[in-house]
């Protein structure tokens, strides 16, 4: 049986993603696993999850989903973005690092630093 040729394949996908923060149904990496199973031992009372990591202006911003809603967060306490005057993530959690390269965001709660979250 010959293979498809490219332009068969091509033709059977389609350009771009309708949605660019969806999550990507591919193949889970080992760095992925890794932190899938370090998941059990982060809070779980607010159920954050980050959707994409992203620069803005020199700045870095996690767009993360959260029992209270969805936004952008950035480094410092509760993710707090300039101009915002309120912050998505509860009183006592502090971002501490956005790794861009990773998709993960590092923060503490109360304190204790936690499992990083990435991009499921």
């Amino acid at each position: 049986m010959p293979l498809p040729s490219l332009e068969q394949v091509l033709s059977a996908v389609p350009d771009g993603r309708s949605d660019p923060f969806a999550p990507v149904t591919a193949a889970v990496s080992a760095s992925a696993q890794e932190s899938s199973a370090s998941d059990a031992d982060q809070p779980q009372g607010l159920g954050l999850q980050v959707q994409g990591v992203l620069a803005v202006g020199g700045q870095r911003r996690a767009l993360v989903t959260t029992s209270e809603g969805s936004g952008p967060v950035c480094i410092g306490a509760r993710g707090r973005c300039p101009g915002e005057s309120s912050g998505l993530l509860p009183v006592g959690w502090v971002v501490q690092t956005i790794d861009l390269r990773r998709g993960c965001l590092t923060v503490s709660v109360v304190g204790q630093t936690e499992s990083p979250f990435c991009i499921a």
